[in-house]
Formats: structure tokens, C-alpha cells, sequence
């Protein structure tokens, strides 16, 4: 049931840099204030008003969503991503092309806080860049979904890596290039806080309906959804073929109605509507514009599996975090209680060096980490086993917890310290 509409409603709500006019938007804005209580305090109108449209004016519904948000960010810890942007040297998650907050760059291993998953996921990927913004001032997302390796990508990346890696992206673009959109572009009656993307479908074939893949693309959409409401400003998908038809049907079945209308399905005639929303020098040529970025590896839109750009090489041990084939081995029934042991069994002999990697625990109680090596044999030779005791973390989503363990390997490991 929505909640009533208050009679206590200005003439313009003031605590946005874009004050809204009009009556309805006004109205449900400080309703749904005073619906959340002292807490309202902590969001600007922008912020609520996406979660009061992407839930169709129901305000109760609008403040589920919202505090299931602000949950979800808490839980995973999402405001302490190191997300690239001007006052740092983190590298980025993909091509950026355009902006100032950021210069333009390709995703490299060796760059700062970039996981060594987003550098594998790479080498399936069709190619993806943010690209310059359209008429609106809006952000331009391009991919190259007709030539994902949907199979590989889902044969050698895990949901979560590749729902971290989303998680890192829509971060980088929400604080560090909607702020500059903002700043360039925006006006007193013009809200940026919206982005626009195209999807290529170019290449795209029944090869890439795997339902693994479509599985791991309803993990993002179900995420963004209830996480990143009406973030959407338009979806222009080009040169989509019939086998599109067949996915799409199965996608929209995910998709909110007010997301199906910002979705514009289009052929091989898709130039001219293009350029409708997007300037000839902000638009890549092969997409019907003039850009080349010629001065960038790769161009507009790297692509590894179009071969116009190099792969990104995987990291040195020395300089980087090392991948960690691995698997987690319960040695008791109370593996998941506090303070048991597990084993994390790495195949082969393992190199000196700094290891990462990611654990998960049902119900997950707080970690604190010893790690040993382990001399007893194992089930399959040849392997190490690192021993580790789980102590104090908060469990995550739906009651499982992913953590970062960091740990050395070496001379250093044998003091089990972490």
C-alpha cells in the first residue's frame, strides 16, 4: 500500500543543485522525507527522487529499496572500492576516452587496486569503453556485445568476479565521471546523474546463448536494479541481428517496465538516430561518427578479441598480487562456526610472492587469518595446504561472505603472519 502524499509540500524542493518544479515530484519528495524520518537529512533530492521513480511514486516501496541499498553498500563494503579519479593513481577497470578527472587509458595489469580477475576477464570480453558523453552531458558507455566470448567468459570467470568488476565500473562512473559531467555540463534545471549506452551487436551469433552466461548478465541487471535504480538514460542497442530477438525475450522477463522504455532496439539503420542524441565528434566512426582516438592503442574501443589492441598481459609476481588457483576444503563439520580451520589448498608447488584471494563463508563470522604450511600429504599431489582460522567477519549477502585474504608465501609464511 503507498504511503499518503503530505500536505506539508514547498512550492520547490531546495536540497538538490537542480530544485524540482514540478507539483507531483515536489509533493512525494517531502513526503517520502518524512517517511524516512531524521535519516532523510543524509540524501540530496536527486538521490531519493531515482529511488521514488524507479518504484513508480510508491513510497514504502521507494524506502525498502532504498535502505536495502544502503545495506547492500555497507555489507560489501562498496564506499571503500579504490575507484580511479583525480586525486588518486588508480588504474581503471576499462577504456576511458574524454575526461579530465581521468586521462584517457586502457585497463593494465600492474596498475594500482586493478583485481587480477578485471585483467583476465579481458581476453572474453568484446571490448568496452567509456566514451566521451552525448548531447545531454550524459556519460557514453559503448560495448562490443556481438563479440563477447559469452562460453569463455563464463568458463574462466566466477559470478562474483565478474559482479565485483560491475560493482567497480558503476562506482567509477557514478563518483568520479558524473561529478565532472556536473561540473561541465550541468545547468540549474538539468540533472546529470544518468548514463547513456550502446551495445554493438555486431559478430553476434547463437554461439553466444549459453546459459551460464545468461545467468552471470541476470546477476548484473537483477544488482543494478535494485542497487543502482534509474541510472539508465538511454539504451541504443545497433546492428542486432535475429539471434538478439531470441535473448532479448528472455532478458526483458528481468527487466522493470521503466527500464524497457529507455530501450531502443535498432537495426543496421541506427546512424542517424545516433547523431540525433550524440555529437559527430563525440561518436566512434565505426558507430556512424568521425572519432578514431587514434592517439589511444586500440582506439575508441579496444577490443582483444577483434585484434586492435594487445592482450593485457597478466602481472609479474613480483610487482602484483598473485592468482590463486585454489580451492577451500571444510576440515570439520564446523567450518563456518568461529575460530575453524579450513584448508586452502593451492595445486603445485607454490612460488614466492604476495597471494590474494577470495573466501566464502556460510554465515560468515569475522576472520582473523593464520596461515601455516601444512607438511601432511594430501588427496591430489602435488599440493600445498595453507591453513587458516576464521574469526570475526560479518556476514554478507544472503548469508554468505566473501573475503579478501592478502597473505605472503615464503620464508615469511612460516610465521604465519598476515
Amino acid at each position: 500500500m503507498q504511503s499518503k502524499l503530505s500536505p506539508q509540500s514547498s512550492a520547490a524542493s531546495t536540497r538538490s543543485k537542480h530544485p524540482y518544479t514540478d507539483p507531483k515530484q515536489v509533493e512525494a519528495l517531502a513526503s517520502f522525507r518524512e517517511l524516512l524520518g531524521p535519516d532523510n537529512e543524509k540524501f540530496d533530492d536527486g538521490e531519493l527522487m531515482r529511488f521514488i521513480v524507479a518504484r513508480s511514486f510508491d513510497l514504502n516501496g521507494a524506502k525498502a529499496q532504498l535502505l536495502a541499498s544502503l545495506e547492500w553498500r555497507k555489507t560489501n563494503k562498496v564506499d571503500e572500492l579504490p575507484i580511479p579519479g583525480p586525486k588518486n593513481s588508480n588504474g581503471v577497470m576499462y577504456a576511458v576516452r574524454g575526461w579530465h578527472s581521468v586521462p584517457d587509458a586502457n585497463i593494465e595489469s600492474g596498475q594500482p587496486n586493478v583485481p587480477e580477475h578485471a585483467v583476465r576477464l579481458q581476453k572474453y570480453m568484446g571490448g568496452s569503453a567509456l566514451h566521451k558523453w552525448d548531447k545531454a552531458g550524459r556519460p557514453i558507455y559503448i560495448e562490443r556485445m556481438g563479440q563477447h566470448n559469452v562460453k569463455g567468459l563464463a568458463k574462466n570467470v566466477t559470478t562474483p568476479e565478474l559482479v565485483d568488476y560491475h560493482i567497480r565500473c558503476s562506482e567509477f562512473v557514478h563518483s568520479t565521471i558524473m561529478p565532472e559531467c556536473e561540473e561541465r555540463f550541468g545547468t540549474d534545471d538539468k540533472v546529470i546523474d544518468k548514463e547513456t549506452v550502446i551495445f554493438d551487436c555486431t559478430g553476434m551469433g547463437f554461439h553466444q546463448l549459453h546459459m551460464d552466461g545468461l545467468n552471470m548478465l541476470r546477476s548484473l541487471t537483477d544488482m543494478d536494479q535494485k542497487a543502482y535504480p534509474e541510472r539508465l538514460g538511454k539504451l541504443f542497442i545497433v546492428n542486432s541481428p535475429y539471434v538478439f530477438v531470441k535473448v532479448y525475450s528472455m532478458i526483458k522477463k528481468w527487466l522493470d517496465p521503466g527500464v524497457i522504455e529507455k530501450i531502443h532496439i535498432l537495426g543496421k539503420d541506427y546512424k542517424s538516430i545516433l547523431l540525433e542524441h550524440i555529437d559527430e565528434e563525440n561518436l566512434p566512426d565505426f558507430l556512424g561518427g568521425s572519432c578514431e582516438c587514434s592517439h589511444m592503442p586500440g582506439g575508441c574501443v579496444p577490443s582483444v578479441v577483434m585484434n586492435n589492441i594487445k592482450p593485457v598481459e597478466k602481472a609479474s609476481p613480483s610487482n602484483n598480487l598473485l592468482a590463486v588457483p585454489t580451492y577451500l576444503r571444510p576440515r570439520s563439520s564446523s567450518a563456518a562456526s568461529a575460530n575453524s580451520i579450513m584448508d586452502f589448498v593451492m595445486p603445485g608447488k607454490p612460488k614466492d610472492g604476495i597471494y590474494q584471494m577470495f573466501s566464502t563463508m556460510a554465515h560468515g563470522k569475522a576472520c582473523e587469518y593464520e596461515v601455516v604450511v601444512a607438511d601432511e600429504d594430501v588427496e591430489r599431489e602435488p599440493e600445498v595446504i595453507i591453513k587458516f582460522r576464521v574469526k570475526g567477519v560479518r556476514a554478507a549477502c544472503e548469508g554468505l561472505n566473501f573475503t579478501v585474504v592478502r597473505f605472503e608465501f615464503g620464508e615469511k609464511a612460516d610465521s604465519g603472519s598476515v
